[in-house]
């Protein structure tokens, strides 16, 4: 089970996770955070993944396409190593076109 809170701040607008990010818990994610991009678009997504206990293959997938957007992810304990091997593996691409991605399985 995953719980996203999302805080709007100035300058950016945080989704905090609490649970882990796998199944359909990733697609409530996309919604939450595509949401925050069309009501917001002038502020940076970050998404908060200190509360996250475990991340699945969908939920590293769209973890790193949040990143590719130039969306921040900010680690936790448990998500540090995840979070590294994104962030050093893709670069960071804020001109990608906005199309949503979607998940098979």
């Amino acid at each position: 089970m995953l719980m996203i809170t999302v805080e709007t701040e100035a300058a950016s607008v945080v989704l905090r996770l609490d649970g882990r990010l796998a199944g359909p818990a990733v697609n409530e994610l996309e919604r939450n955070w595509e949401a925050a991009a069309v009501r917001h678009p002038r502020r940076r997504v970050l998404v908060n993944l200190e509360g996250v206990i475990s991340v699945d293959g969908r939920g590293r997938e769209f973890l790193a396409h949040v990143h590719r957007r130039g969306d921040t992810l900010v680690a936790g304990t448990t998500t540090r190593a995840l979070v590294d091997a994104i962030t050093s593996e893709c670069p960071s691409d804020p001109d990608v076109d906005g199309t949503p991605i979607r998940y098979e399985g």
